[in-house]
C-alpha cells in the first residue's frame, strides 16, 4: 500500500466552522478588554460613558476581523512563508491581507454600523485612514498564528508518516530475518532425515511425522510477532523431538520453567534457533551423551529465558558460536525491543587462569515481561 503524506486542510466547511467559533471566542475577550478599558479611561478624565454604544462599536469592530480568520488560514495553507516560497509568498499574504481589511469596512463594517448606528457618518476614506494599520496587524497576527498551527501540524503529519515508514521497515527486515531463519531450520532438519534414512527408517518416518506437526503448529502462528512462552515451549518440543530421533540417546532434556511465566509474551521461534545452536556447536561436539537445560523465570518487570548445553564450551570456537540462527535472533530482538533486551551469550563455567572456558555455553535473553491478552488475571 501506498503512503502519502497528510498535510492540514483549512478549505472544508467544518474547519471554518470550527476557526469561526474559535475567532469568536477570542475576539469576545478582545471586546471586553477594549471596552473595559474604554470606559475606564473615560472615567478617569470624567467624561461620560455611552456603554451600550460603546460595546455596540467595539463589538463590530472586533467581530468583523473574526469573520476573515478561515480565509486567512486558507491564504496561509496554500502560500505558507516557508524557507522555499517566502520572497513569492510573502507579497501575496500582504496583498491579500490588504484585500481583506478593505472588503471588510466596504462589504461588512459600514453597511452594519449605518444600519446599527443611524447617526455614524463615517466613510470608507476615513475608516481606512484611521484603522487600516491597526487592522492591517491584526491580521498579520492571524497569519502568526496559522503559520504556527499550520507547522505544528505539518511537523505531526510528517512524525505519523515516519512511524509509519519505521513501523512497515521493521515488518520488512523482520519478515526477511524468518525468511533467512526458516529455511535454515528446515535444511537441517531434513538433512537430519536424509541421514537418518540410511540408518533407522522407522525412526526417520517419525522424525517426518513430528516434523510435519512442528510445521503446523508454526503456521498456526505465522503473523505473529510475539506468541506466549507456553506456546513457543509447545513448538520447541515438537523440534527437539524431531532432534532426538537424530540423536538417540545422546540428547537429553531438561526444562526449569517458573509457574508464572507461561502466559508471558516472546517472540515467536525464539528457542528453537537457541536449542539448535546448543546442539550442534555443543552437545554433538561432546565425546557422550550431552544434556539441554531450557529455563525461563520472571524478575519483576523482566523474563529471562536461558538455554545450557554441557558442550565443550568456547574452546576452538574463534566466531565465538555465533551462527545464522543466533545472528537472526540478534537481529529479531533488536527489531522488536530496540535496547530493551539482552542476550548474553558466556560460559557456564568461567575460564581459569591460563585455561579457556570449559563445561558448555549458556545462552541468556532478558525481555520486557508482558501477559499475553487472553491469559486469566
Amino acid at each position: 500500500m501506498m503512503m502519502t503524506e497528510t498535510t492540514p486542510r483549512w478549505d472544508t466547511p467544518r474547519e471554518w466552522v470550527r476557526l469561526w467559533s474559535y475567532a469568536f471566542a477570542v475576539y469576545t475577550v478582545l471586546v471586553v478588554l477594549a471596552v473595559t478599558s474604554s470606559a475606564l479611561n473615560s472615567l478617569r478624565l470624567g467624561a461620560p460613558v455611552d456603554l451600550p454604544r460603546l460595546v455596540g462599536h467595539r463589538a463590530l469592530e472586533e467581530y468583523t476581523c473574526a469573520l476573515f480568520v478561515p480565509p486567512l488560514f486558507w491564504l496561509v495553507h496554500r502560500f505558507p512563508i516557508d524557507r522555499r516560497q517566502w520572497r513569492r509568498n510573502a507579497p501575496v499574504l500582504f496583498a491579500a491581507s490588504a484585500v481583506c481589511v478593505v472588503a471588510k469596512y466596504v462589504a461588512v463594517y459600514l453597511p452594519v454600523a449605518r444600519l446599527a448606528f443611524p447617526g455614524d457618518r463615517t466613510t470608507l476614506a476615513a475608516a481606512l485612514t484611521l484603522y487600516t494599520v491597526e487592522v492591517l496587524s491584526d491580521f498579520w497576527g492571524v497569519i502568526g498564528v496559522a503559520h504556527a498551527i499550520e507547522f505544528y501540524r505539518r511537523a505531526q503529519s510528517r512524525e505519523r508518516t515516519a512511524a509509519e515508514l519505521r513501523a512497515r521497515l521493521s515488518e520488512a527486515q523482520l519478515q526477511a530475518l524468518r525468511s533467512q531463519l526458516h529455511p535454515h531450520f528446515l535444511f537441517n532438519a531434513l538433512n537430519g532425515v536424509a541421514t537418518l534414512m540410511h540408518q533407522d527408517v522407522r525412526a526417520a518416518d517419525q522424525m517426518l511425522t513430528d516434523l510435519a506437526g512442528l510445521l503446523r503448529a508454526a503456521l498456526d502462528h505465522q503473523d505473529a510477532h510475539e506468541i506466549r512462552l507456553g506456546d513457543e515451549l509447545a513448538l520447541l518440543e515438537r523440534y527437539l523431538a524431531v532432534l532426538s530421533a537424530r540423536f538417540r540417546d545422546r540428547l537429553t532434556v531438561k526444562y526449569r520453567i517458573a509457574p508464572d511465566v507461561g502466559d508471558a509474551l516472546v517472540p515467536q521461534f525464539l528457542l528453537q534457533p537457541l536449542a539448535e545452536n546448543a546442539v550442534e556447536h555443543g552437545i554433538a561436539r561432546r565425546a557422550g551423551p550431552g544434556t539441554l537445560t531450557i529455563g525461563a523465570e520472571r524478575s519483576g518487570d523482566r523474563i529471562t529465558v536461558t538455554v545450557c548445553d554441557d558442550g565443550p564450551g568456547l574452546r576452538g570456537t574463534p566466531r565465538g558460536r555465533v551462527g545464522i540462527g543466533l545472528a537472526n535472533t540478534r537481529a529479531r530482538l533488536r527489531e522488536l525491543y530496540g535496547a530493551d533486551h539482552e542476550l548474553l551469550l558466556e560460559p557456564v563455567e568461567p575460564p581459569s587462569p591460563g585455561r579457556a572456558a570449559d563445561g558448555g555455553v549458556r545462552v541468556t535473553v532478558r525481555l520486557p515481561y508482558r501477559r499475553h491478552a487472553g491469559a486469566p488475571a
